[in-house]
């Protein structure tokens, strides 16, 4: 057997003793106290920080009442009327002249549009339309071609782009619409007591 075996396992197994220190009394001896816990090595509550969630209840819908079989109901109008388009402005009467003004001069000869209305979509029979319209008064300016289904009545043709809003200015709107009802390439036809004028592709009517 090694010489060494038994020095060095009587080594091994005194530093695996806990560390004993001499009393104040001779030949007593005691165990050293152990260090205090480090921070991570306490076992703290686990909390949650975050809000608790609500989930709200869905919402009940009010139950819409039931149409009355015996009350009609109103058909919307094929074409666009409302605020935009009215009837009659405030002050007019039936049968009046729609509003335009006789002293208001064209910003430019020929086809002109409103900011944000575009001609481009229109077709070729529209666009016809506005040239002859344009050739006879000097100027047109046109207020308005498609419109998304949102702005636009059910049966709309501005849907489509297959209506156009304009106006001539200084003239009277009367007189214009006279002039397209000439035209044969004119379909769908009214004037608004606003003073514009509308043309459309669909069959030739006015309402």
């Amino acid at each position: 057997m090694n010489s060494f075996a038994f020095p060095l396992a009587a080594l091994v197994f005194a530093c695996a003793l806990p560390p004993m220190t001499t009393s104040a009394q001779e030949g007593q001896s005691m165990r050293a106290p152990l260090p205090p816990q480090r921070p991570f090595d306490l076992d703290l509550p686990a909390q949650s920080t975050l809000p608790a969630i609500v989930v709200p209840p869905p919402a009940t819908p009010s139950p819409s009442p039931d149409p009355s079989p015996s009350s009609p109901v109103a058909a919307e109008p094929e074409e666009d009327e409302g605020p935009e388009w009215p009837k009659l402005t405030p002050g007019q009467k039936a049968g009046a002249e729609p509003q335009f003004d006789p002293n208001e001069k064209p910003e430019r000869p020929g086809v002109s549009t409103d900011p944000g209305t575009s001609i481009i979509c229109l077709p070729q029979r529209l666009k016809d339309i506005l040239g002859k319209v344009a050739d006879k008064y000097g100027a047109v300016k046109v207020t308005s071609t498609w419109r998304p289904p949102w702005r636009a009545r059910r049966g709309s043709y501005h849907k489509r782009c297959e209506a156009m809003d304009f106006r001539v200015p200084g003239v009277r709107p009367r007189l214009v619409l006279d002039y397209a009802r000439s035209l044969p390439e004119v379909g769908g036809n009214q004037v608004y007591w606003n003073g514009l004028i509308h043309i459309d592709t669909g069959p030739r009517r006015p309402w």
